[in-house]
């Protein structure tokens, strides 16, 4: 097989999507030996390819991604003969040869859950384009079986036959520190994801204020990410708020750092109200870290037992679950003795053994069409 890819996730390699691809792609350059990839891209990326049958392909291009992928991409692929093209940013070119075969990754659906979360221009693409991309895709290999049943839902006419396998995101290879001891843990609360509205830090803030007023609970808080949009009026909220000083905002961490966080948090708290996979409550559980998340979402089919949960949307119910682990009877171990079950259960391995699999499925079944 000739299989593309179109990289441009790697234009903003901090984001989750780019973490994804990055992690998938090194796996399944150790895996696949047999076929020949080609990585494009509109702009240049530090993504190195060491497998001998692998090339990539950059076309500097000052316009948008997306207007690139629609009218550069296409010929691209047909010049260098694919066979196959993954598109892991939930978006592929529509009008493309049904010769070529489209794997269509989906992370969410956020622009249609909650389009008021969600960046004006990338709101607008996602609504008028993602459509036609599944329309066009011969696999859609979503995140999570959540975003499987969402597709289901939002798209029944569109998916046709047996197309959907959920290619998920992996657990990170990570091992708490030598002479680590959870009797060591810290006392504050870490959280770690762009600040922005989806991710509901508003009613986390009410929730410890709640644990101040009614409680007399001071409970310090870390928060660590990119800037992420939108987000002035957590901002205020924090300003103007009795927990004030008990925040810290950290910024964007590297790997090591935030590592260091999970380490030393007495939990993570992850309140948002919509993902489609939530790879920090991962990040979490491997490094023996307590989470407490929404219940409800993706989250509860990623951790299962591995978490407390809580209604996101009550900041009384946030604060009541905080509060429940600052009890000195409260018991740790309860929520995180099944956690190496849970992480053996996502891997990066895996989930690129199974891409390849897809890869392969539809290259079956589009070789058979003949090529124009």
């Amino acid at each position: 097989m000739r299989i593309g890819i179109d990289i441009k996730a790697f234009k903003n390699g901090t984001t989750g999507i780019a973490r994804y691809l990055r992690s998938i792609l090194d796996y399944l350059q150790e895996l696949d030996r047999e076929n020949d990839y080609f990585l494009f891209s509109c702009a240049r990326s530090d993504y190195e390819t060491r497998n001998p049958r692998w090339k990539k392909i950059i076309t500097p291009w000052r316009l948008p991604g997306i207007a690139w992928q629609q009218l550069v991409l296409p010929g691209l692929l047909r010049k260098n003969a694919i066979d196959i093209l993954w598109a892991p940013e939930q978006m592929c070119p529509i009008f493309l040869s049904r010769k070529i075969g489209v794997i269509l990754t989906v992370h969410d659906l956020v622009c249609r859950r909650f389009p008021q979360t969600s960046v004006w221009s990338n709101r607008m693409i996602q609504q008028h384009l993602l459509p036609r991309a599944v329309r066009r895709s011969d696999a859609i290999a979503p995140v999570s079986n959540y975003i499987a049943r969402e597709l289901e839902s939002a798209f029944p006419r569109l998916l046709h036959g047996d197309t959907m396998k959920p290619v998920y995101n992996g657990s990170p290879e990570w091992t708490p520190t030598p002479g680590y001891a959870a009797g060591r843990r810290g006392n504050f609360l870490f959280f770690a994801g762009n600040v922005e509205p989806r991710k509901n830090l508003a009613r986390l803030i009410q929730a410890l204020e709640i644990l101040l007023r009614k409680h007399g609970l001071s409970v310090p808080l870390h928060l660590a990410g990119p800037a992420g949009w939108k987000n002035q009026s957590i901002h205020a909220l924090i300003d103007s708020s009795i927990v004030k000083k008990n925040i810290a905002f950290l910024g964007y961490l590297s790997e090591e750092e935030l590592k260091g966080e999970y380490q030393t948090c007495k939990a993570l708290v992850y309140p948002s109200l919509y993902e489609g996979f939530g790879l920090p409550v991962l990040e979490a559980l491997s490094l023996d870290c307590l989470v407490l998340t929404s219940e409800g979402t993706v989250m509860q089919e990623v951790a299962q037992g591995c978490a407390m949960y809580f209604d996101p949307k009550d900041a009384q119910s946030i604060a009541a679950a905080i509060r429940h682990i600052y009890d000195p009877a409260f018991d740790r171990s309860n929520y995180l003795d099944e956690k190496a079950e849970i992480l053996r259960k996502y891997s990066w391995e895996h989930s690129a053994a199974t891409l390849l699999s897809i890869m392969r499925e539809v290259h079956e079944r589009t070789r058979r069409i003949p090529r124009r």
